[in-house]
């Protein structure tokens, strides 16, 4: 290398989690990175990052800022901190992930890299076997309606599952899945969301004889008939995973797709389009 000093080579490890906050994604976490520019000169780094995803769907285009300690061993070296601005795109590969980005700020210039790590859905609790007994719902009489919708919203709470909203319909509890990834144009359920699912189906195995409509949406793009075949063939999929995963009787569920004719925010913003992509679940009532 003609200038070893500005080239570098080393060891990266983060940590970045994406914090309950519907719709826009936002993340939280933690860098440590040690380097060598092959001239002996050692540089190490440790700071906390936040991180906003453009798209809002934890994955695409992010900014980033971090801030935290930088020691190297170079006389006369700067004020032991880091704080530096980054850009760069997330590519989701399945539950991996490449990353090239560029930073500039302090005691950093500039640089550029690529970093791949793994994708790594958290749940609080795990999937059980056997459906849970009535008692474990309630300690008394079944629940239903508020009640009901409270107790459901406490539990997906706990499991984590953050990117959800319940509530009391004319038909039913309706538990809204905000933030629902499919593979592009299609009615692929992501590999990395799977266990929102499952995480649904833990609740419905509680209600015994349960009957449930999974109504799919989709946001306005392309046209209204290619937008309605997609959000059914999507119900379909979650409806029949539901089935697989045993949380309801086939003959106790159906499907339906709006396509984008029911949207709760404005498509004319990637947040809002987001948004507009979304599962119904819902829980129907005598």
């Amino acid at each position: 290398m003609n200038s070893p000093e500005n080239f570098a080579g080393g060891l990266s490890i983060n940590f970045d989690y994406n914090l309950p906050i519907s719709v826009s994604s936002f993340a939280a976490g933690a860098n440590v990175t040690v380097s060598n520019n092959f001239s002996g000169i050692i540089v190490l780094e440790i700071s906390g990052m936040f991180r906003w995803y453009l798209t809002g769907n934890g994955e695409g285009l992010f900014a980033q800022v971090n801030l935290g300690y930088n020691y190297s061993d170079i006389d006369g070296s700067p004020v032991p901190i880091i704080a530096e601005a980054r850009g760069g795109l997330r590519l989701p590969m399945g539950n991996f992930y490449l990353e090239p980005y560029g930073r500039f700020g302090y005691p950093v210039v500039w640089g550029a890299g690529i970093v791949g790590g793994i994708r790594l859905p958290i749940s609080k609790k795990t999937i059980k076997d056997e459906p849970l007994t009535s008692e474990e719902l309630t300690e008394s009489e079944p629940l239903t309606g508020e009640a009901l919708a409270e107790n459901i919203t406490a539990i997906l709470l706990e499991y984590g599952l953050v990117d959800t909203s319940v509530e009391v319909t004319d038909a039913g509890i309706m538990i809204s899945l905000l933030n629902i990834q499919f593979t592009p144009d299609s009615a692929v359920l992501r590999e990395s969301e799977r266990w929102k699912i499952q995480e649904i189906a833990n609740v419905l195995r509680r209600i015994p004889d349960v009957r449930v409509q999974v109504s799919g949406h989709a946001a306005q793009a392309g046209t209204a008939a290619n937008t309605l075949r997609l959000s059914q063939e999507r119900a379909e999929n979650i409806a029949s995973f539901l089935v697989v995963l045993g949380a309801v009787k086939s003959e106790n569920i159906t499907t339906v797709g709006y396509g984008a004719a029911r949207p709760i925010a404005s498509n004319n913003t990637p947040e809002g389009m987001a948004a507009n992509r979304r599962i119904e679940i819902t829980i129907l009532e005598d």
